[in-house]
């Protein structure tokens, strides 16, 4: 795809979204085939950060001083001045064409002529025509836009890389999108209706309606085609775990947070193994075993090691799994028999240590340079649970015999390991490993109890990480936007893993320091500091 139309047209996405008023849902198409969609919620996004805040700040003024034509100022005065209206909502979507697809943004039209002219100036010399009551104007050899009825659509050639479309010499074999087929696709979904398109989904209309800024929803099937993996694995039956699956997520700007929840829908035959094969949640005790109180980072999940089984005979992948155990005399079954499901992978005491490191100079009767270099340094700890102790103790004989002496030669750190009949630890801490092992610790800090209530979770304390760094560094600008940072970021959280009405649901959030204003305000005004630092030179 040609980028300059298309990420300049992102760019006006961007002026628009936060100067937009009421939501218009009605107006959205979308055929049921989309791969990706993006639903922009205007209304909410325009009560949360409104133009006049963006315009005080030092980046737009920044912006606004570098924009080299009188068309970007015209937008950045006021964003009315595309022709779009501002008060509905906007899509963007991406959709497969057989080994090709395509790109459109849609939206609300406020005054043709504005936007006829708008467009013109994106592309010097172009002329508008008309098919029938449709207004075409051909903005680049890959791109049209379209309007017509209060409306217009955006529709762009998109490549969408993917093994099946090259030949065994490596050729591509998709041709370019013509500009008559961009104007069929437009025609098309002006006139869109019923079951062809995804608001006639449930799932899709049930995503809208949960309270947000941008909903996202997202089809690998359709993303990729049949030929998901290509190659090889396109023979197996990998389309029985993909086949129909939905990932649909809702973003929010929340005050003190950045919110994503998602929720992911499988096909009959995933959905029953999930169901039949239902995670578990994290132990709160096995997260107490970690033996630090300088936390940085922790990565932990549950799964069942027999609904492992089940899914790798669904894609047709147990043979090849077997075979490959087979080979160092091992199985899946013992694998099953071995593992519990318990996963934690935690990184602590986090620190900056510096060193000098001596260059020898290339020539003859030169000075060796010297010079400081610092590099961050953690204790890492990773632990599964144990089922059966014989079969892990023969899984970890396997690995250490194909691994070798790990801290022999190629720069790798030493590792320790070693396990009871409960858990097995290994890390770059001796000392971490044996107490995690030995138990008793009920370091039973507050981010546990955030996460211990689902299969799965994570948490990173940024806090932690800035301070350290600040603390470390000797820029000095650096150090001005590490305490920006420090006064903005506090930590992420992810939790996952339930099955309820056939979906399973996840959520990721990004925590601010301050709790009472709206996440989205909260980035403007961070940019808008960090841009004050860039021009006071630091």
């Amino acid at each position: 795809m040609q980028r300059t139309s298309l990420l300049g047209l992102l760019a006006v996405t961007l002026v628009l979204v936060v100067s937009c008023g009421t939501a218009d849902k009605a107006a959205i198409a979308v055929p049921k085939d989309a791969a990706v969609v993006l639903h922009i919620n205007t209304a909410s996004l325009s009560s949360k950060l409104s133009w006049k805040e963006i315009q005080q700040t030092n980046w737009f003024k920044e912006a606004y001083t570098e924009a080299d034509d009188s068309l970007a100022k015209k937008l950045l005065d006021n964003p009315d001045n595309s022709g779009i209206n501002t008060e509905t909502d906007l899509v963007f979507f991406v959709k497969r064409q057989a080994k090709h697809g395509y790109a459109v943004f849609e939206g609300g039209l406020k005054d043709a002529a504005a936007f006829e002219s708008f467009n013109k100036k994106m592309k010097p010399g172009a002329t508008a025509s008309k098919d029938g009551d449709l207004n075409i104007l051909k903005l680049k050899d890959d791109g049209i836009a379209t309007w017509k009825d209060g409306r217009f659509i955006y529709v762009y050639d998109a490549e969408m890389e993917n093994a099946s479309r090259f030949s065994d010499d490596g050729a591509s074999q998709a041709a370019p999108i013509t500009t008559d087929s961009l104007v069929k696709f437009a025609k098309g979904l002006y006139d869109l209706k019923g079951d062809a398109s995804l608001t006639s989904d449930s799932k899709f209309s049930s995503l809208l309606k949960e309270a947000g800024d941008v909903h996202i929803w997202f089809s690998a099937e359709n993303l990729y085609g049949g030929d998901l993996l290509g190659g090889m694995l396109s023979t197996m039956k990998i389309s029985d775990i993909t086949k129909g699956n939905i990932t649909a997520m809702t973003l929010s700007f929340d005050n003190g947070k950045i919110l994503v929840k998602a929720k992911s829908y499988y096909n009959d035959q995933v959905a029953s193994l999930m169901k039949k094969y239902k995670m578990k949640n994290l132990d709160a005790d096995a997260l107490a075993r970690i033996p630090s109180d300088n936390i940085t980072g922790v990565l932990a999940w549950n799964y069942p090691p027999e609904g492992l089984k089940e899914f790798l005979k669904l894609g047709g992948l147990d043979g090849m799994a077997n075979g490959f155990l087979g080979e160092v005399g091992y199985s899946v079954d013992e694998f099953v028999k071995a593992n519990k499901g318990d996963i934690i992978l935690s990184v602590s005491d986090f620190n900056i240590k510096s060193e000098q490191v001596t260059v020898p100079s290339y020539e003859e009767g030169g000075q060796p340079y010297t010079y400081n270099k610092t590099t961050p340094d953690v204790k890492v700890l990773f632990a599964v649970s144990i089922n059966d102790k014989p079969a892990f103790d023969k899984m970890v004989g396997i690995v250490k015999a194909k691994m070798g002496n790990m801290s022999e030669g190629g720069g790798m750190p030493k590792i320790s390991y070693s396990l009871n009949d409960k858990w097995f630890a290994a890390g770059n801490a001796e000392d971490q490993v044996n107490k995690f092992l030995a138990g008793g610790a009920n370091n039973k800090q507050p981010f546990i109890g955030k996460i211990s209530g689902h299969p799965f979770g994570m948490y990173v304390d940024l806090q932690k990480i800035l301070k350290t760094s600040e603390a470390a560094s000797s820029d000095s600008t650096t150090k001005v936007v590490l305490g920006e940072s420090i006064k903005m970021w506090e930590d992420v959280l992810a939790t996952g893993g339930e099955l309820t009405d056939g979906a399973m649901t996840s959520q990721f959030e990004i925590n601010l320091v301050d709790k009472s204003t709206n996440s989205l305000k909260q980035l403007n005004q961070y940019a808008d500091r960090l841009a004050a630092t860039k021009k006071k030179g630091f």
